[in-house]
């Protein structure tokens, strides 16, 4: 019985260590992007797949009388973006009590949106609200396929995590200026819409449409040729220059309606209505590569800017596995393996 004690106790202390790790390695990650809050959300939510036994996690911000998903892994990152109401959803239980909820079986709580959790695949989650100065602006949530997944073990890990979160939230708050929906929602960056505003507005754009009235709209995904070069050649200073300035040539050429967004690294996506038809997609991308023909000085260096193109069609591409973004981005990749053939050639 003492072998087993000890050894028991061995594990324990083990597992008590690699959490600490995970949320050590969690905080070096977080300092490395600085107040970028898009981006520290999404280290989050990532080391809570390492931290506590998940298939997915999820940060939600509460957004009018609304809770969306602002950060998203595991089997949650395909629906970044989603938004759900407060009156009808756990997370939003969790939000307006400011306690923990620890559901082992999403299919008998009254609370949760089953609907949505059917969507996902989720059976147990866990919560915990997020507080900001004395108030609860977002719930942190670890996700399961699995019923009674979770333990209070769990909980007492992501109390240290979502006060990783406040620390965050309260130094973006402080030293940025705009709100922290707004830096939720945007790319640090360029100013640009970020992949889980994009995400919202792909969705927004497909419930509003009605093919049956002709309402139609398409998105386009722009990957930048070369920036991987730029910043091993020249440092990240001019490679950041670089998206910047492409960022202001996109929002040159598209219109005010369009939606323009850095969905990560080198990759932008726009949703543009009533563009109907692939001859307009040129169109519009001539004009792009007319306003990319001038380079970009920087520190004496000259800087191409260029990009490979793919879009998509709603509702025409929307059938089968492959979602909207999936398509227009096969087709940018194939766009970019014909861009650097060329350039071989």
């Amino acid at each position: 019985m003492q072998a087993v004690s000890v050894e028991k106790l061995g594990s324990n202390w083990q597992s008590r260590c690699n959490k600490l790790k995970q949320v050590v390695d969690m905080q070096t990650s977080i300092a490395k992007v600085g107040m970028d809050l898009s981006s520290v959300l999404q280290i989050i939510v990532r080391h809570c797949g390492q931290l506590v036994n998940c298939d997915g996690a999820a940060i939600e911000f509460k957004e009018g009388e609304r809770m969306v998903y602002r950060a998203a892994s595991g089997i949650a990152e395909s629906f970044l973006g989603l938004s759900l109401p407060i009156s009808n959803s756990l997370t939003g239980y969790c939000l307006e009590t400011g306690k923990v909820q620890l559901c082992n079986d999403v299919f008998i709580n009254r609370r949760v949106n089953q609907p949505a959790c059917a969507k996902i695949g989720i059976a147990s989650m866990l919560l915990i609200p997020l507080h900001h100065e004395e108030q609860i602006v977002g719930v942190l949530k670890v996700l399961s396929r699995e019923k009674h997944q979770f333990t209070s073990e769990d909980s007492a890990a992501l109390r240290l995590v979502s006060e990783q979160v406040a620390a965050t939230l309260y130094y973006c708050h402080r030293f940025v200026k705009d709100t922290l929906v707004y830096q939720a929602t945007h790319d640090f960056l360029t100013g640009l819409y970020n992949r889980s505003a994009f995400m919202e507005y792909l969705r927004l754009e497909q419930s509003l449409c009605d093919p049956c009235l002709d309402q139609k709209f398409s998105i386009l995904v722009l990957d930048m040729n070369g920036l991987k070069t730029v910043n091993d050649n020249h440092g990240h200073r001019a490679g950041d220059a670089m998206l910047k300035e492409l960022s202001k040539r996109l929002q040159k050429v598209f219109r005010p309606s369009d939606k323009i967004a850095r969905l990560g690294g080198d990759e932008f996506g726009i949703i543009m209505g009533n563009i109907k038809s692939a001859e307009c997609i040129e169109s519009v991308l001539e004009r792009f590569h007319r306003l990319t023909e001038t380079p970009l000085n920087f520190d004496n260096i000259t800087l191409t800017i260029s990009a490979s193109a793919g879009w998509a069609f709603y509702p025409e591409d929307n059938s089968g596995d492959d979602s909207l973004l999936d398509i227009a981005d096969k087709r940018m990749y194939q766009h970019k393996h014909v861009h650097y053939a060329s350039m071989e050639a």
